[in-house]
């Protein structure tokens, strides 16, 4: 029983910082970027940030990711996305999860348990106009289900909208706006009293190219109730197709991240190091393939 009221004090903490459904798994670059990535064109890894993102698709993009989120709770996903001659599709799996030992109304435990589980497939249309506007659309269906000591246990399924634009407004400037969660949901807990809210958040971001290696992006975002966030990122690329960099900061959560790229081929693996104000610092791994 210890262990079962100090892991939900620990969720409790952590979504604090996280509505449900806010964490979304993977997309290592745009997490070391701290989501500074609004007007950023980088296929299906970005939708997290604009949904108009997936017009970067190459041809045939595929991504695996695992990260393992204060000792007991865990997160994965994996992506796809197809190129077609004018738009790209994608479809993502995303699943977060606590893991911890329960005990039922019987008082039988059951070690291991999963708690606490989110699980979204987002899928993703996109594509360019003229060249010089990227648009794109999410449509996602959200999974949520919470272990209940003293009755049935919760499960239950919602989907939300998103929206994005990308646009080249100068040779080395580009634009971009995201609104998520247009369909305003919520989710109503196993208590009649607690509500989930599925962030609804709005970003518009500017990024510049000083260098044909360097990208500069800066953001800003909005979600409801909560206090405006000022985010920077920088995307440095040191061995042409082979080996970048990248680095960002988040004003709230007061939030900084670094990574790197490295190519190999039709193969690359990502790596990046987090970290959010008052949780522990994070380690992110994917691996992706293009086709």
């Amino acid at each position: 029983m210890k262990k079962i009221i100090f892991i939900l004090i620990a969720v409790c903490s952590f979504t604090m910082l996280f509505a449900v459904f806010e964490y979304m798994p993977g997309n290592v670059q745009p997490r070391t970027m701290c989501l500074a990535t609004t007007s950023l064109i980088m296929g299906i890894d970005n939708i997290v940030a604009n949904p108009a993102s997936i017009s970067g698709v190459k041809r045939i993009d595929g991504y695996l990711s695992y990260e393992n989120l204060y000792l007991f709770a865990h997160a994965a996903t994996a992506g796809f996305g197809y190129k077609f001659n004018s738009s790209a599709v994608g479809l993502k799996y995303s699943e977060f999860f606590v893991l911890g030992d329960y005990a039922d109304e019987d008082s039988i435990l059951a070690e291991n348990t999963r708690l606490h589980t989110e699980r979204t497939v987002q899928l993703t249309y996109g594509g360019m106009l003229q060249d010089v506007i990227s648009v794109g659309t999410n449509v996602n269906f959200l999974y949520l289900s919470q272990k209940n000591e003293t009755q049935q246990d919760f499960n239950n399924l919602y989907y939300t909208v998103d929206l994005g634009l990308i646009g080249k407004i100068y040779d080395r400037w580009s634009l971009g706006i995201s609104v998520f969660n247009l369909t305003n949901t919520y989710i109503n807990g196993y208590l009649d009293t607690y509500r989930y809210y599925v962030e609804r958040k709005v970003s518009a971001g500017l990024s510049f190219e000083p260098y044909t290696n360097l990208v500069t992006s800066f953001d800003v975002s909005k979600v409801s109730e909560e206090p405006t966030s000022f985010g920077f990122g920088i995307v440095y690329e040191i061995v042409k197709n082979t080996f970048e960099i990248t680095t960002g900061v988040r004003s709230f959560p007061v939030s900084y991240g670094a990574g790197f790229k490295a190519k190999f081929d039709k193969m690359s693996v990502d790596y990046g190091y987090t970290g959010i104000a008052q949780m522990p610092s994070r380690h992110h791994v994917q691996i992706s393939y293009f086709f």
